[in-house]
């Protein structure tokens, strides 16, 4: 079993408390940000272009990664990813020392114990074969992308969501 999948990436003091801090801070965003905000996916072109207003470079975000602005921002993705494609929120429980330079922020997936046995198995023989994956997001990484490809929209993500569903209702009703 993945990490990821374990009930201590799903429920622990870390991402409990960053997930109860931006709910808390998210009205007054909300209201520093124009108000609206209705976690519809039509509102991450939105979100898009507030980030693509207020920097300039991957690394001015990468700088204010950890700034209410950005945090409330990832927050707000991966809440309207998750009320849209049905995913959770999973998170390291706790980061290793030192700190890696990429990951340990919380992401967006789905659970792997959702899936029946079958598409766990098909699921697991197109992974080995590199040809598909479960789609797992971390928001804060996908909005740095928004500074290094010119063509990457947060909107695009729910797609890979879509995809997958598409792929689950695709299979046979084979059981096991």
């Amino acid at each position: 079993m993945d990490p990821i999948d374990t009930p201590e990436w799903a429920d622990n003091p870390r991402l409990a408390g960053w997930l109860a801090a931006q709910r808390e801070a998210f009205p007054v965003w909300a209201e520093e940000n124009g108000g609206g905000w209705d976690f519809e996916p039509a509102s991450l072109d939105r979100l898009q272009s507030l980030l693509l207003g207020r920097f300039d470079t991957w690394e001015e975000v990468r700088a204010a990664r950890d700034t209410p602005l950005l945090e409330v921002a990832a927050w707000y993705m991966g809440e309207t990813l998750i009320r849209r494609c049905g995913v959770m929120w999973r998170c390291i429980p706790v980061l290793p020392d030192p700190r890696p330079p990429a990951g340990g922020y919380p992401l967006v997936t789905y659970a792997r114990d959702s899936l029946t046995e079958y598409e766990q198995d098909c699921l697991e023989d197109m992974e080995e074969r590199m040809e598909f994956s479960i789609p797992l997001v971390d928001p804060a990484s996908a909005i740095g992308s928004l500074f290094v490809a010119e063509d990457s929209r947060l909107a695009d993500w729910i797609r890979w969501f879509d995809r997958f569903q598409e792929w689950r209702r695709g299979l046979p009703d084979d059981t096991y």
